[in-house]
């Protein structure tokens, strides 16, 4: 379990990736599936798109910043292959809900 260089930083913000990518499959299917949330995303900055991508970057940077700022402020310990592992898988999940939210809507 060895670190090797890997910054916490570089740890903490590619594990809120990870997060990321499943928060913005599960917001495409809640705006998509629900007209109310889409208005109101559209209402608050002009274009749901716009909305989205400020509420994903939001939980980008929050996450990254929190999990750095754990245990102290020496961040989360993990392997590079644990770390890698956690990023595909992550960034595999939210293609997977698009795909499956895309596939059911044809």
């Amino acid at each position: 379990m060895q670190n090797s260089g890997i910054s916490k930083y570089t740890i903490s913000f590619g594990l809120s990736l990870a997060i990321a990518s499943v928060a913005d499959g599960l917001l495409v299917i809640a705006k998509e599936t629900n007209p109310d949330l889409l208005a109101a995303m559209k209402k608050l900055t002009g274009h749901h798109w716009v909305t989205h991508s400020i509420i994903i970057l939001g939980i980008f940077f929050l996450f990254g910043w929190l999990f750095a700022q754990s245990r102290g402020g020496i961040g989360i310990k993990m392997s590079a292959n644990r770390l890698i592992g956690t990023l595909v898988a992550g960034v595999a999940a939210g293609s997977l809900i698009l795909l499956g939210l895309f596939t059911c809507l044809r």
